[in-house]
């Protein structure tokens, strides 16, 4: 049997210090305990030669640092999230941080029991008790904790907080100057007498177009499964009925790259036959049919990822700050230019 590789076999074969390897290799290698970047070079390469397996746990304890970003997204369905994860890991890697996504809510479970050196959770202002979860997260564990939401003030975890209710009002009013009727598209069903709480970028749109005295407001709403497949063919019998919509909010980007797609597959131009706005970013590389009219933050993938893997670098016990994050205006191929 082969025996385990040490740090002192990797420190040997390098020809430095047991402690210079350890700073190396335990993503510390910013300070100038761990040399010069030749040195840097030789203890890396060592330790490749011998498959060097570091001990995560042991490291975690002897540090304070997991050596990685968690990024609890919720759903890789998303193409939002997907790009907010590859910007991340862009600006990680270069200082020995892995980045590990959550593709499911049970965030405040995994970090309980996880070593991380920060997480960026998005999902607070929708789960069940998300605040005091976060408020939890923060004083019992290490990780360095930034928060996305519009419900909390920064205490010993970041905030990054980004309200998108004052681009949906703007949203309905700029379709609104142009139809008679502006409707949104929802990834969720809607029922008036239901108990369930509405969510709040639906009640946003609900009261724009009560202001303009527009309704039934249930009839304004488009509701389909979450999901692009599911959008799509939801998009393709609205579009194909005898009430096809001449002008939608979108509730997130990914709709919106799915109701223009079927758009595209049935013949139907845009904007002169359809105006589409989405309300939220949406990267590039998501968009088959040109660019779609959108709000959204300016830089949004590279200003999180600053916040996020800053916190990871940053482990001091400073307080928390909050970084807010505006929404505008970004005219596409979907819409008509304003007058």
């Amino acid at each position: 049997m082969r025996a385990t590789v040490t740090l002192a076999d990797v420190a040997r074969e390098a020809g430095v210090s047991v402690a210079t390897a350890s700073f190396v290799l335990s993503g510390r290698s910013g300070s100038r305990s761990s040399g010069s970047p030749e040195t840097k070079a030789k203890v890396r390469a060592a330790a490749e030669a011998l498959a060097y397996v570091p001990n995560r746990t042991a490291q975690a304890m002897r540090t304070g640092r997991g050596g990685g970003v968690v990024l609890a997204l919720g759903t890789l369905a998303d193409p939002w999230g997907v790009s907010l994860a590859r910007q991340v890991r862009r600006d990680a890697l270069p200082n020995d941080l892995s980045t590990l996504i959550l593709a499911d809510e049970r965030w405040y479970e995994y970090l309980q029991g996880a070593s991380a050196d920060s997480a960026f959770v998005t999902s607070v202002d929708f789960v069940a008790d998300g605040p005091e979860k976060v408020r939890r997260l923060a004083e019992t564990t290490s990780t360095g904790i930034v928060a996305f939401t519009t419900r909390m003030e920064p205490e010993s975890f970041d905030v990054i907080s980004s309200s998108p209710l004052a681009a949906i009002r703007s949203a309905y009013q700029r379709l609104r100057a142009r139809h008679d009727r502006v409707h949104l598209l929802v990834p969720h069903r809607y029922d008036p007498a239901s108990d369930a709480r509405i969510p709040a970028r639906t009640r946003a749109f609900l009261e724009a177009a009560e202001e303009h005295g527009d309704g039934p407001t249930p009839d304004l709403l488009h509701s389909t499964l979450p999901g692009r497949r599911e959008t799509y063919r939801s998009s393709l019998e609205w579009l194909r009925g005898e009430n096809a919509p001449r002008a939608v909010v979108c509730y997130t980007g990914y709709q919106a790259v799915a109701l223009q797609t079927a758009a595209q597959n049935l013949g139907i131009t845009m904007p002169e036959e359809l105006e589409i706005i989405a309300i939220g970013d949406i990267p590039e590389e998501a968009q088959f049919y040109g660019p779609i009219s959108y709000y959204g933050v300016a830089d949004v993938f590279e200003r999180i990822s600053q916040v996020v893997v800053g916190r990871a670098l940053d482990r001091s016990d400073r307080p928390g700050r909050r970084h807010v994050f505006e929404w505008e205006f970004f005219a596409g191929d979907s819409t008509r230019q304003d007058p």
